[in-house]
């Protein structure tokens, strides 16, 4: 049974990716995911079911990614190593994946539900967060601001790496890692 409903979760995933969230309905999802109709309403009961399993599904997926070899070092050596994974992330995603634009415009991604979904999925990154805070080494800023300006240069660096629209090295990357961790840090001076 998990097994359908991974199929048509990846389906709808594709379809996403390729077409558009509007050019979405469950007849081409069928057929995509080469299984019958009725087979999707098995597991979920309407479009925006559908919709917001794929949401929570994708989110497990990237936190799952992210995550990866984390380990409870110092805190900056926390953000280089999520820096870095996010980076990839950005880079690894191909076009049967919903991109994080894509993702960051389907609808119910506001919601109250969603956003308990995506704190608790993301709770080590909080929690690094929080850390760096107490220990006065991270800005006393919202978590979505130090997520933009940490994490979301090292996703669209990925993603201009995976279309080749940027040579890089190492030593590069690892210059722009630092840069966005001081913009995140206490060190930052915006004077």
């Amino acid at each position: 049974m998990a097994y359908k409903r991974n199929v048509i979760l990846r389906a709808a995933e594709q379809l996403i990716a390729d077409e558009g969230l509007h050019n979405l309905s469950m007849q081409k999802l069928a057929t995509t995911a080469q299984v019958a109709a009725g087979t999707i309403y098995r597991y979920f009961t309407d479009k925006e079911a559908l919709i917001s399993e794929l949401r929570k599904d994708v989110l497990k997926n990237v936190a799952e990614f992210v995550f990866s070899g984390f380990t409870q070092e110092s805190v900056e050596a926390q953000f280089t190593h999520l820096w870095f994974n996010f980076l990839k992330l950005g880079s690894n995603r191909n076009s049967n994946q919903l991109n994080y634009q894509q993702y960051s415009q389907l609808p119910g991604i506001e919601s109250d539900e969603h956003r308990a979904f995506e704190q608790n999925t993301f709770e080590p990154l909080l929690t690094m967060f929080k850390q760096g805070q107490q220990q006065g080494l991270i800005t006393d800023l919202e978590d979505e601001y130090l997520f933009s300006i940490g994490f979301e240069p090292a996703i669209a660096l990925g993603h201009r790496i995976s279309e080749g629209h940027l040579e890089y090295n190492d030593s590069e990357l690892l210059v722009v890692c630092k840069r966005c961790w001081s913009a995140i840090s206490t060190s930052f001076s915006d004077s």
